[in-house]
């Protein structure tokens, strides 16, 4: 008996010292449809409900926060075990982060209101027009380097806000963000112009076996095809 409890003193102690798997922290920038904040300030949209079920899956706790998507990009760079929802991958944002996707393929285009006639070729056409952009987007940082004019804010509603105000003339945007907007008459797509993959983007050094656990589900639900129902649902597509 007296080796049994001692064996079993030494199981608890050396259970007691392995270490907890931390709660992982989300940040989250608004982009109905995809992402929005609910009125009790919780997460909503087919991300957050995804990376709700990602995460249940992987028996992994998290907190989701909303901030500026630039600001968020940064804490992720600062803080271990963090993660933020929806970003546009990029080559040179590529080393900066791991990444658990496919989450989304989006088609980014040039949106205009419908009653503007404007017609465009090519972004060359473009040149001497304001064009709306989110802060950090890759819409805004691909037409910015092709010699664009970008006016900048860290809210998609503000955007369309202006761009209705005719603040500018063309708002770059995803379709699913555009087609999500509850304007009468819709909005017009002048010219799509850039395709990305949008995915989670993770601190570098995120728990190695928690990042494998969180992929493998991910590719799960795609196996069972309870992704491609959220998305159905949500009336957005993968592709």
């Amino acid at each position: 008996m007296p080796g049994i409890r001692i064996r079993l003193i030494g199981l608890l102690l050396a259970l007691l010292s392995l270490p907890l798997q931390a709660e992982v922290q989300l940040f989250a920038w608004e982009r109905p449809p995809l992402v929005q904040q609910g009125a009790d300030g919780r997460g909503a949209g087919l991300v957050p409900e995804l990376a709700a079920e990602l995460f249940r899956r992987a028996e992994t706790s998290y907190q989701l926060r909303f901030m500026p998507l630039q600001r968020a990009l940064k804490q992720v760079q600062q803080q271990p075990n963090s993660c933020v929802l929806l970003v546009e991958r990029q080559q040179e944002r590529e080393p900066s982060y791991v990444w658990i996707g496919p989450v989304l393929i989006s088609r980014l285009g040039l949106y205009a209101r419908a009653d503007d006639n404007l017609q465009l070729l090519s972004l060359e056409h473009a040149r001497g027009l304001s064009i709306l952009s989110h802060q950090g987007s890759g819409a805004g940082e691909y037409l910015q380097g092709a010699g664009l004019q970008v006016l900048y804010s860290n809210n998609e509603a503000l955007n369309l806000s202006m761009l209705q105000r005719q603040r500018a003339r063309l708002w770059a945007t995803s379709s699913a963000v555009a087609r999500a907007r509850a304007v009468n008459p819709p909005l017009r797509e002048v010219l799509p112009f850039l395709t990305l993959m949008e995915d989670i983007a993770c601190h570098p050094q995120l728990d190695a076996p928690l990042l494998q656990r969180l992929q493998t589900e991910l590719r799960q639900m795609y196996v069972e095809g309870w992704v491609q129902a959220l998305y159905q649902r949500y009336d957005v597509s993968l592709y």
